[in-house]
């Protein structure tokens, strides 16, 4: 394992931080995504997966040439009403997703089949809040090279209620809305990302499972903000509202690092 996926490993492990890194550095989203994967063997079994880079804006801005995806460990998946502290408070950033979830054990030909199968592949999907975070000392500090070794940036995620898969159209138009203390502070939707809010699904199965991931039935995975990406206070509370689920998700951030 090279030094710098122990590090990472050890810091998401212990939830701290490296406050300066001077050892190898990824030359490519390849070896990035390597280092990534060898981090990834010390912390434990899968809850869900995070994806990143799902918009074309995003991806020029942190100059990389295609989506990413980390993963996040049962420790760092919440569910709804979660008062989180500890490294998810450090940040405070949040995003609205849909999380979708695997319906069966997959195998790397479910990847390429047809669009009915391929819906079939989940059971559901859910509200969510993700929580973007860094084992670097600041969130993009080593650009997006270092957002994909360091776990592509997974911090947490809190969980809402399961709901039927709704069409695709109406995950891509309906409103999603984000809200702290109370107060309106962003809205979007599905067709912020790329492809729409499924979008990214085939490229991440294809990605994970050429790579040796075992993608699992329950697990999670989040395919990008519908609502950017907003900064939250401590203490209050933050919900995200799914108009195409008629459900919403909330947590708060109860202390600081």
């Amino acid at each position: 394992m090279s030094s710098l996926a122990h590090a990472l490993g050890q810091a998401f492990a212990s939830g701290s931080s490296i406050a300066r890194w001077d050892g190898e550095f990824p030359g490519s989203q390849d070896e990035a995504e390597r280092i990534r994967d060898a981090a990834a063997t010390t912390i434990g079994p899968i809850r869900a997966w995070k994806l990143g880079g799902t918009m074309a804006a995003v991806r020029r801005e942190v100059g990389l040439s295609r989506q990413f995806f980390g993963m996040l460990a049962y420790p760092y998946v919440f569910e709804d009403g979660a008062e989180l502290s500890g490294f998810q408070t450090r940040l405070r950033g949040v995003e609205s997703e849909y999380g979708f979830e695997l319906a069966r054990d997959l195998t790397p030909n479910d990847a390429d089949c047809d669009d009915v199968a391929f819906a079939a592949l989940f059971c559901g999907v859910r509200p969510a809040i993700e929580i973007p975070g860094a084992r670097f000392a600041a969130l993009g500090q080593c650009g997006g090279l270092g957002l994909v070794a360091d776990f592509g940036a997974a911090g947490g995620l809190v969980l809402g209620p399961l709901r039927p898969l709704p069409a695709p159209l109406a995950l891509d138009t309906a409103p999603v809305r984000l809200s702290i203390a109370g107060r309106q502070v962003a809205a979007g939707a599905g067709a912020a990302i790329d492809g729409g809010a499924m979008g990214p699904l085939r490229a991440f199965l294809r990605q994970a499972l050429k790579a040796g991931y075992a993608l699992r039935q329950g697990q999670t995975i989040v395919t990008g903000s519908c609502t950017g990406y907003v900064k939250a206070a401590p203490n209050q509370r933050v919900t995200a509202t799914f108009d195409a689920l008629d459900a919403s998700v909330s947590a708060t951030f109860v202390d600081g690092l």
